[in-house]
């Protein structure tokens, strides 16, 4: 079983991305069914996604980044920032989006 946390950062402006909604599924039978939904907190983290371990799978994890912009009045051209990965047995994956709003990427953190 494996643990997922994530953390976001605006780049563009060197702060956390409080409040933005990402969400979790797993990919069974075909399709990508959602697993859970949470937001950010003050510092752009979120510790776990579930309070369950997850088993070994394909994931998706989908950051709403057009939408936080939006609401701060900036633009961009991105709806969401999205990561498929595949976790394994037994590791922590600790995957930080860095946005702004000209484009994103991602890491494998600690």
């Amino acid at each position: 079983m494996s643990n997922l946390s994530s953390h976001i950062l605006d780049i563009s402006t060197g702060r956390p991305a409080s409040g933005v909604a990402v969400h979790l599924a797993r990919y069974q039978q075909g399709d990508y069914q959602p697993l859970a939904s949470c937001h950010t907190d003050a510092n752009g983290r979120i510790g776990a996604f579930t309070p369950a371990a997850l088993p070994a799978g394909r994931y998706r994890l989908t950051a709403e980044i057009g939408a936080w912009f939006s609401a701060a009045g900036r633009e961009t051209p991105y709806v969401h920032a999205q990561i498929e990965l595949q976790l394994s047995e037994e590791q922590h994956y600790h995957l930080p989006f860095l946005i702004a709003p000209g484009g994103w990427s991602t890491y494998r953190g600690s």
